[in-house]
């Protein structure tokens, strides 16, 4: 028995060692990949120092120090810490405390080269739009900080740890304290991602890039999950979801409010500026910056130099059921996609690269009856970068002849439910961290056509189909907590959305396929050690929507359309399976801007 048990603790120790050595490359990969984002989007920062190479990895006699020798580029360059990919640099040891073995990292370059009149970096405008960027971010967390004591009755039940080395040895060193946790779905998947949006949009209100402020806004994750919860277990589905919903939305709402901030000066273009950017406005006021207006505006008063399209639409919808087909819902919503790329849809020849943030949408509708919100989908798309190529010319028929395409790595959040039929509440919350997206636009004449790929890596949380009828025959002893307690469960997939839209003179015809499948994640309950029956689940979903919409004559923005959408969900756990099927019928009238 003894041999057992110390054989069982070699091989926890053992797989410990390798999830706290995969966890620090990780890291250092990723500072590594989003350094060059970061430069990219600061055109004022140099490129790195060149470093010698470094000889072999020496321990440093010093408390986990570890040397660097590097000999700086010669001439004064201002003060600057880099992390630099390229740098031929080889493994790096550091001791871990106590008996702990040591951990050896991935060589990654640093650079600290001194200005010998450091105090002038005081003046650079990058510096202090950082120095605004962290001050609101420390902000907005004193405020967080100080509502989670306020309810601190409410807090207390998650209360494990304190401010000792033992707690932190466990969330830093171990990773034993680093969990998914059992908050409710919505705190997860809706109020988290809404706190990422803010310090993101605080840090690209300040005037950074959108790397750099998502490096902020990753960084206040962090500072909060292990000293703002200082005594509770760290949440990895909070570090995911908070910064990436963070920026898949902010950086889509900055783009709204600096659209809205270029546009005329009057009310209407800057309450819309405020709302949706606000801390870029305010920085812009309190430090008199500079507005650059658009050279050219529509009839409106908005840009004309960036294709936009808005659409706020309502409606009614039917859905049909076992007594037939269901009049009682009303739908409404509102959707936007900015490009921003002057020569879009218009003639002429060009090949340019996309900074981050060149293509943004928002889709957000719902469906309302007399027992709330029937349905609800939130999905929001930023394409990371990207090359845009196009060919278009005149027809001679005051119609047009070619195409435009642009491709490039994306990312998007989905926030979606649906209150099914006999059966509980569907939810997802979905992280769709990093994908692709092709879109090509085709000109024939006056027709037009436009095909669109997103294809994403999911991380998120999942309502499970199958897991009320599992848990109704064998019950819910040694399930994950948020299964048993709530019904859902942390999981990775992938999602595929391709969209097809055929317009000609007042018509559009278009149609969706939106394709999600989702895996459990197992081992890392907030309570693994009561985890005795950690059943694997599984879910998709799968929706199809078709749509026509005609432009009425007496007023080129309105609208009249109508829609069919089938869903399908199906879920599985363990041996029980469960799905659902609905149609939905619509049709309204939209305002196009």
């Amino acid at each position: 028995m003894a041999t057992d048990a110390r054989a069982r603790h070699e091989s926890r120790r053992a797989g410990t060692r390798r999830i706290r050595r995969a966890f620090a490359l990780a890291l250092v990969s990723a500072a590594g990949l989003l350094a060059p984002i970061a430069r990219a989007a600061d055109p004022e920062l140099p490129p790195p120092v060149p470093l010698d190479p470094i000889p072999d990895p020496v321990l440093d006699p010093f408390a986990n120090a570890v040397r660097v020798d590097a000999t700086p580029a010669l001439g004064p360059p201002p003060l600057r810490l880099w992390l630099s990919p390229d740098a031929p640099i080889g493994a790096r040891v550091f001791s871990g405390p106590g008996n702990a073995p040591p951990l050896v990292l991935a060589g990654v370059g640093f650079s600290w080269d001194l200005d010998p009149h450091p105090w002038r970096v005081l003046r650079e405008p990058r510096f202090r739009y950082r120095l605004a960027a962290g001050a609101t971010i420390v902000g907005l967390l004193g405020y967080g900080f100080t509502d989670y004591w306020a309810h601190m009755s409410d807090n207390s039940v998650d209360w494990e740890l304190s401010w000792s080395a033992p707690s932190f040895y466990k969330k830093v060193w171990t990773l034993e304290a680093v969990r998914f946790d059992t908050n409710k779905f919505e705190t997860n998947t809706y109020s988290h991602p809404a706190a990422g949006t803010m310090t993101y949009l605080a840090a690209r209100g300040a005037g950074l890039g959108a790397g750099e402020s998502f490096l902020f806004s990753f960084g206040g994750s962090l500072v909060w999950e292990y000293l703002g919860e200082y005594r509770e277990k760290v949440s990895l589905n909070d570090i995911v979801l908070t910064p990436q919903g963070g920026f898949a939305l902010g950086e889509s709402l900055h783009q709204l409010g600096l659209f809205f901030e270029r546009g005329e000066d009057n009310t209407a273009n800057n309450v819309l500026a405020l709302v949706f950017s606000p801390f870029r406005y305010l920085h812009r006021r309190l430090d008199h910056g500079y507005v650059a207006r658009a050279k050219t505006l529509d009839d409106l008063g908005l840009p004309a130099d960036a294709w936009h399209r808005f659409d706020v639409f309502v409606g009614v919808s039917a859905e049909t059921g076992k007594d037939g087909l269901r009049l009682s819902q009303r739908r409404i919503g509102v959707s936007t996609e900015i490009i921003d790329v002057p020569e879009y849809d218009h003639p002429g020849e060009l090949t340019k690269s996309l900074d981050p943030g060149a293509v943004t949408s928002i889709r957000l509708v719902g469906s309302v009856d007399d027992q709330g919100v029937e349905q609800l989908d939130f999905i929001t798309r930023v394409l990371l970068g990207g090359v845009y190529d196009q060919k278009i010319v005149p027809d001679g028929h005051g119609g047009r002849r070619g195409y435009a395409i642009f491709a490039g790595p994306s990312t998007a959040f989905n926030y979606a439910k649906h209150r099914q039929e006999g059966m509980e509440e569907d939810k997802l919350g979905v992280a769709n961290a990093l994908g692709a997206t092709v879109d090509l636009t085709l000109h024939h004449g006056k027709a037009r056509a436009r095909a669109s790929v997103d294809a994403y890596g999911d991380f998120g949380a999942v309502h499970s189909m199958a897991a009320s009828a599992y848990i109704r025959t064998r019950g819910d002893e040694g399930l994950k907590t948020v299964v048993a307690d709530k019904r859902y469960y942390f999981a990775l997939g992938a999602t595929v959305r391709p969209t097809l839209a055929l317009s000609y003179r007042r018509f559009e015809l278009g149609a969706q396929l939106t394709y999600d499948f989702f895996e459990s994640i197992e081992g890392l309950d907030r309570y693994q050690e009561r985890v005795a029956n950690d059943v694997h689940l599984r879910d998709q979903r799968s929706s199809e929507r078709v749509w026509l919409s005609y432009t009425l004559p007496s007023d080129k923005q309105r609208l009249a359309w109508v829609e069919v959408e089938h869903l399908d969900r199906r879920g599985r756990m363990g041996s029980f399976r469960a799905s659902h099927e609905s149609t939905k019928f619509r049709a309204g009238i939209a305002f196009r801007f």
